[in-house]
């Protein structure tokens, strides 16, 4: 019912009068009718729902991946400073050798020296050659992310592709109808979709047509992401003015047959 009143308040809200009454005895019936159409709502529905998951579940991966990437970065530009001092102690080092060994040997001093150096070189070698294994790790385990993420994205693309196939192009405003003695509700994704619905055919059984602007209630096509508002659009205002111009012409006639008011049933498919 609440629906309904928010519906009605579109049309009532702009003709600033009370035009329809609910009376649970009338023959006017507003149904919701539980068929095929709202079968396709659903798998519509679950579809988004599928999509998504997909599409959090690529996020999370597209920001794990950004922060391990960074941190690899970050210890390979440490490993690279690191290889760099290392090859420049290790130049000065072959260098001096090369010197001593052209002067016949070097003094015990410098001797020694040369040799503490050598030592200390080939423990910085073989740290580094350790750092460099577990940077090659990080950097395998990375590549096996950005796989991972790849593949995500892949199943997540062809996900919407498919679903833009299904439901990408705008639906013929069938979702209802009112047929002069009744308005039938066939399929609707949520509240919103609901009311407006019924905003639509109640504007029908007030007599007015469909109008061009996408965003107004009485546009013919909606589509997934229509952003129409619950509020009646320049074009929907002069379509109402139309068929209700004042209370003393054709409006009066149809506020009279409105105030029959509407009730409400579910009809369900046969099994």
């Amino acid at each position: 019912m609440s629906d309904i009143a928010v519906a009605e308040s579109v049309w009532e809200t702009a003709l600033k009068r009370n035009i329809f009454i609910y009376d649970p005895n009338s023959k006017f019936k507003i149904n919701l009718i539980y068929d095929q159409r709202q079968l396709a709502t659903l798998q519509k529905e679950k579809q988004e729902s599928g999509l998504e998951a997909l599409e959090n579940a690529l996020k999370t991966l597209d920001a794990q991946l950004s922060a391990e990437k960074k941190d690899f970065e970050s210890k390979l530009t440490v490993q690279n400073a690191a290889v760099a001092q290392f090859e420049s102690r290790q130049k000065k080092y072959e260098a001096m050798v090369e010197y001593w060994n052209s002067q016949g040997g070097a003094p015990k001093k410098e001797y020694e020296s040369m040799q503490s150096e050598q030592r200390s070189l080939n423990d910085e070698a073989a740290a580094l050659n350790a750092s460099a294994a577990k940077l090659n790790a990080i950097a395998k385990d990375l590549n096996a992310l950005i796989e991972k993420r790849n593949n995500a994205a892949r199943e997540y693309n062809k996900t919407a592709e498919n679903y833009n196939d299904a439901y990408g192009h705008g639906l013929e405003f069938n979702q209802a109808e009112f047929t002069g003695a009744a308005i039938n509700v066939y399929q609707f994704g949520n509240e919103r979709d609901l009311t407006l619905a019924l905003a639509h055919e109640l504007g029908h059984a007030l007599g007015m047509d469909h109008v061009e602007n996408p965003k107004s209630i009485m546009y013919y096509v909606t589509s997934s992401n229509t952003s129409t508002a619950l509020a009646a659009t320049p074009e929907d205002l002069i379509e109402l003015t139309r068929v209700c111009p004042d209370a003393s012409s054709r409006g009066a006639d149809l506020l009279r047959r409105l105030k029959t008011g509407f009730s409400l049933e579910k009809i369900l498919p046969k099994k």
